[in-house]
């Protein structure tokens, strides 16, 4: 078996090079990914510093799988960057080696503060920790703001507030209602969910047009709360989704939940089904799950490393296992859905948002549950790999706006027969999912699946990466990005791993600690009754 998976790996490109970086010294290293007994490895050696070697995926053949899918971008430019010259592609220097961006901002973090009302041990933003305060002022996140829809060739369209916590920041309600009045489709709080325990708080971030909250989630048991185990963190989970449900009733509509578990090996895999099982519970206010492997930054031996790797088919295998809903073949990479923005790109004459993300950075899937809690993932109804592939061709033969009408009729009759009419949820007819998907990318959508008694969930990993882990190559197609101060775009895991991008910024635009408090005295014992531990919070 292994002897025939090598043979395979070898005929679909493995061994293959890349560039990554000394966990010690952040050099830039020659590294090789290559098939051992079923699983792809990461081997590279510093002159320094010796051989290193880590899990890059554990299961080779669906990391193989992945790299059908890969598809670049167009780039990224950014006018609003004074650093670049004018038409200049947005790129990051590693090791100071020039690593220029291949694709669109298509969410971009926008970090409003790294003040937080809990003391995390696994925050990547070291949130209270550092001696300083980063807190940009309205006027400045206005011009970050600014920054991201004047992108070229593609305009941001999702913006995520972090931090720290995003909604300790007296603004955040007001910057909400900048992004909105900005016209980004998408406007989200990564959260710890305190905040929005105070209903009055929730309905204004709403009304102001936040979307959706990304909400820490580690599990269904306080016990396995990595953030804050001294809290009853769970409580505070099942309160927001409560406001939440209570506002939908109010005034018809709430911000969606996304759930956002951190998973570390012999911590919390064990619940990674009973979360799944949780958000189809609560579907009515929850969206999805987006899991998250832990990355491992500090010194660590060979051994702990191995140990504690748990990398996204894992998280597949998991799922299977604790859930039977899926097995490997439903997950797909983020580029899966990349024909489609491309086709769209070219009927409607405008650059549209592309998830050109690279294929190892991210897999998803979607499921339907139906009304007797039959569960069906997307894939087992739709020919995915045909479908992706029919849609490429018929956008390569539709430039001409005449043909438009032509090419959009070619496109149902693809989806039509790209239909396993067979494996439709219980109650779906072929035509009545013909008429859903035709309202997906419109108004319509909602109204379209609301239209039916199914659930509809979302199921996604995305591991970031470490030093151990790191690929260039994964920075170069990040599609996840940071806005800065002054304005610079930097992808996700050059800000916050590797030779990071985060102590430079936070350094630049921040504040002593103590000089930060003198101005801000209202705050700052805000803060500091916050991370006093409420009574109702304490462990029994």
């Amino acid at each position: 078996m292994t002897s025939t998976m090598q043979n395979y790996a070898i005929k679909k490109g493995l061994p293959k090079k890349t560039k990554s970086v000394c966990p010690e010294c952040g050099k830039i290293l020659d590294a090789t990914l290559y098939d051992k007994e079923g699983k792809v490895f990461m081997d590279k050696i510093c002159p320094e510093h010796g051989k290193f070697c880590d899990v890059y995926w554990s299961d080779t053949e669906l990391f193989l799988k992945a790299e059908e899918f890969a598809h670049d971008g167009i780039g990224l430019r950014n006018p609003m960057d004074k650093n670049l010259k004018d038409g200049e592609n947005v790129h990051v220097f590693i090791d100071g080696q020039r690593v220029d961006m291949l694709t669109c901002s298509a969410l971009a973090n926008i970090d409003l503060t790294n003040r937080c009302n809990m003391n995390c041990p696994i925050c990547f933003a070291n949130a209270n920790q550092q001696g300083y305060v980063y807190e940009p002022d309205y006027e400045t996140v206005v011009k970050m703001l600014d920054a991201l829809r004047a992108e070229e060739p593609i305009k941001c369209t999702a913006v995520q507030f972090s931090g720290g916590e995003p909604t300790v920041h007296p603004d955040f309600v007001k910057i909400v209602k900048a992004a909105k009045e900005r016209n980004f489709a998408q406007v989200q709080a990564a959260t710890n969910g305190l905040e929005f325990r105070k209903y009055d708080l929730l309905k204004e971030a709403s009304l102001a047009g936040l979307n959706t909250i990304y909400l820490s989630f580690d599990g269904l048991t306080d016990d396995v709360y990595l953030r804050a185990r001294d809290r009853k963190m769970f409580k505070v989970k099942l309160d927001v989704i409560a406001n939440c449900r209570k506002l939908k009733a109010e005034v018809g509509a709430c911000p969606s939940i996304v759930l956002v578990p951190t998973i570390v090996k012999g911590m919390n895999d064990h619940q990674i089904g009973d979360m799944a099982k949780f958000a189809f519970d609560n579907a009515d206010i929850v969206r999805g799950i987006n899991y998250q492997p832990v990355a491992f930054t500090g010194r660590m031996t060979g051994e702990e490393l191995s140990e504690g790797r748990f990398t996204l088919p894992d998280l597949v295998k998991a799922f299977e296992e604790q859930t039977g809903y899926t097995n490997k073949d439903d997950w797909y990479p983020v580029p899966v859905v990349a024909p489609i923005s491309d086709f769209a790109s070219i009927i409607l004459n405008q650059n549209k948002v592309t998830f050109t993300t690279h294929p190892h950075c991210g897999i998803a899937t979607y499921v339907f549950m139906d009304e007797n809690g039959k569960v069906t993932p997307f894939p087992r109804f739709i020919k995915v790999k045909e479908f992706t592939e029919g849609l490429k061709e018929i956008s390569s033969k539709a430039e001409k706006a005449v043909f438009k009408k032509i090419h959009a009729m070619k496109l149902l009759k693809l989806l039509n027969n790209s239909i396993i009419e067979e494996n439709l949820p219980g109650g779906l007819t072929k035509k009545q999912f013909i008429k859903m998907m035709s309202s997906v990318m419109s108004k319509r959508s909602k109204t379209a699946l609301a239209a039916f008694s199914w659930k509809v969930m979302f199921f996604g990993g995305m591991h970031f990466q470490d030093m151990h882990n790191y690929d260039v190559e994964r920075v170069r197609r990040c599609g996840v990005h940071y806005i800065t101060p002054d304005c610079q775009v930097i992808p996700f895991c050059a800000y916050n791993g590797g030779p990071e991008y985060r102590k430079q910024i936070e350094g630049k635009f921040s504040i002593p600690l103590a000089e930060w408090k003198e101005k801000h005295k209202k705050e700052a014992a805000a803060l500091e009754a916050a991370l006093i531990i409420p009574e109702d919070q304490r462990p029994d």
